[in-house]
């Protein structure tokens, strides 16, 4: 009887995209992807050097599950910062300091119902937070962040001049990352943005 040779199994070789790539893909910045990978939403490969390369499959899951489409933006490179605060002149100074190099990206919001509008159409990387708006307490809008898909690993920093421990504590549980008491120095702000040295050169 003659032996009939098996027929050869095809290796499924992965396919790999940049994080650059990616963050094109999905209209956010390196640093997202970066953090998505690091947290493993994102599966795929470190190179040596630390180079981050995400399988495609693996991104594509993720962004069905997020609802995320495909976008055709030319500042997926940069971090995007989301500034919400009701004082117009230190919102210009954090925005005008922040945007000075045009390394990082920055929308800027008065009140949380333009926050919640941002959110969803700007994609921030980083939400720099007033404690004491208006028209919706702090704590409030930092859960409401957190429970809307794009808000579930963006950096929260929430500022104020006038909350107490109880209040800081609050921010805190409900999802906010860091506190910053005003006045402070734009250095101070920039260290508690987290913005990676390398984050668009990945």
């Amino acid at each position: 009887m003659r032996k009939v040779a098996p027929t050869p199994v095809k290796e499924r070789i992965a396919q790999y995209v940049s994080t650059l790539e990616a963050a094109k893909i999905c209209g956010v910045s390196t640093f997202s992807i970066q953090r998505w990978f690091d947290e493993g939403l994102l599966v795929g490969a470190r190179l040596p050097g630390g180079k981050r390369r995400i399988e495609a499959d693996s991104l594509r899951r993720f962004m069905a599950e997020h609802g995320l489409l495909p976008s055709a933006s030319s500042t997926g490179d940069r971090a995007r910062i989301l500034l919400v605060e009701d004082d117009a002149k230190l919102l210009d100074v954090m925005r005008d300091a922040l945007s000075e190099g045009n390394r990082l990206l920055v929308q800027t919001a008065s009140t949380g119902l333009d926050a919640g509008l941002a959110l969803a159409e700007f994609k921030p990387d980083v939400i720099v937070l007033d404690v004491m708006l208006e028209d919706v307490p702090g704590p409030a809008l930092v859960r409401r962040i957190r429970q809307s898909p794009v808000g579930r690993s963006v950096r929260i920093v929430a500022i104020s001049g006038k909350a107490g421990p109880e209040d800081i504590r609050e921010m805190k549980a409900a999802g906010a990352n860091a506190f910053l008491p005003k006045p402070f120095e734009m250095r101070e702000l920039l260290k508690a943005l987290q913005i990676p040295a390398g984050a668009s050169k990945d």
